[in-house]
């Protein structure tokens, strides 16, 4: 009974071990960025295949959760164009934007795209990306998230938002439930043998 007590008490404090993490706290809420004027490959919006440059980049009011911290106008310093069409190109494309604010970097890795949506109706070109990529927070776990990307000709300016996304964890609560049951099978079957 005594080694089946600290065969039991080894396997709770191994299982314990493995699942402590020396890892951040996630990403949260979203951001929204704007600017302009947005330039592309053929000149127009409706028939662009690629982005080439953002312009002038700032956030555009306060983001929410993680973001919270960050002021409305905070400059973005780095914008990196992409190929959207007919794939995504380079895959993935990191730092889509970065900005400091505070002391803390805040990015955003582009990783795929679901949609393209564009064309031209009076005398308005239009640009619409939807996606997920990788968010960036110093201090913060990197995080899955969403993006869109949508801009227009009538004023030569576009907007951005990202937004975190539920990640999975990997099926550890799981094998710990797993873990926890077994356990308890084997004590049973040995409290039943005495």
């Amino acid at each position: 009974m005594k080694k089946t007590v600290a065969l039991l008490a080894a396997a709770m404090i191994g299982g314990a071990l493995l699942c402590q993490q020396a890892s951040a706290a996630g990403i949260t809420g979203g951001i929204s960025l704007s600017g302009g004027p947005i330039s592309v490959d053929t000149g127009d919006l409706s028939t662009a295949n690629k982005i080439i440059d953002f312009g002038t980049v700032t956030t555009s009011g306060t983001g929410t959760g993680t973001y919270a911290a960050v002021a409305g106008s905070t400059a973005v310093t780095t914008t990196t164009g992409f190929t959207f069409n007919p794939t995504l190109t380079p895959s993935p494309t990191l730092n889509v934007w970065s900005f400091n604010s505070g002391g803390v970097t805040y990015s955003f890795d582009l990783y795929s795209i679901s949609t393209v949506s564009q064309g031209a109706g009076g005398g308005v070109e239009f640009l619409t990306i939807i996606g997920s990529g990788m968010l960036h927070v110093t201090g913060f776990t990197d995080t899955v998230g969403s993006f869109i990307i949508t801009a227009n000709s009538a004023g030569g300016t576009f907007s951005f938002s990202s937004s975190n996304g539920s990640v999975p964890d990997g099926g550890l609560t799981l094998a710990l439930l797993g873990l926890g049951l077994t356990a308890v099978e084997g004590l049973r079957r040995t409290m039943l043998r005495k």
